[in-house]
């Protein structure tokens, strides 16, 4: 059966589209892919390939184009998606570092900006997301549900592998107050 599957760009990088479809996959670096995926890994028009919950992540070929190539690849990760074969490196921090963006910079970005923050991420290492909470968001009290409640649910949906959430500087992180400044009694 061949499914049906959206593009979505993939900000500050052109050659690489996400390609949205619930996949029932392991998680991460495809290694070998069944269908004719596999010879345009193998032949390098797709450089890398990861797989998520919500979908296939893929990159072509310096010098390649997706309005030349995007068709194929569609057609081709639409009817092997559901066939076996597929061969996953599980665990992969750069697939969580680009979930973990996606979400901060598509569906949570508006949240996040209307309380007056900012949030990115610092670090995907280890299975574990390292996030930098700037602007309001930095001294909020609802921070850690922010953190836990928002973000660590939309990653872990996409991401199941995921070891935990922490802000930089954790529980000393150092306080200043909603424009910036230090807060008197609270630090420098």
């Amino acid at each position: 059966m061949k499914r049906t599957l959206h593009p979505q760009a993939v900000p500050g990088e052109p050659s690489a589209v996400r390609w949205v479809v619930e996949v029932d996959l392991p998680v991460g670096r495809v290694t070998a892919a069944p269908g004719t995926v596999g010879p345009l890994i193998e032949y390098g028009v797709l450089t890398k390939v990861f797989v998520e919950r919500g979908g296939v992540w893929t990159w072509l070929a310096p010098g390649r184009t997706w309005t030349e190539h995007g068709p194929r690849v569609r057609d081709a990760l639409a009817a092997a998606v559901d066939l076996p074969g597929w061969e996953v490196e599980e665990d992969s921090d750069e697939l969580l570092g680009l979930i973990a963006r996606e979400i901060l910079d598509g569906e949570l970005a508006g949240y996040v900006a209307s309380h007056g923050g900012v949030i990115t991420v610092a670090s995907a290492q280890g299975g574990r997301l390292t996030l930098d909470f700037g602007g309001a968001c930095e001294d909020c009290p609802a921070a850690a549900s922010t953190l836990h409640e928002r973000i660590e649910a939309a990653v872990r949906e996409r991401y199941p592998l995921l070891g935990g959430v922490e802000r930089v500087g954790g529980a000393h992180h150092r306080s200043r107050g909603w424009l910036g400044l230090p807060v008197p009694g609270r630090g420098r």
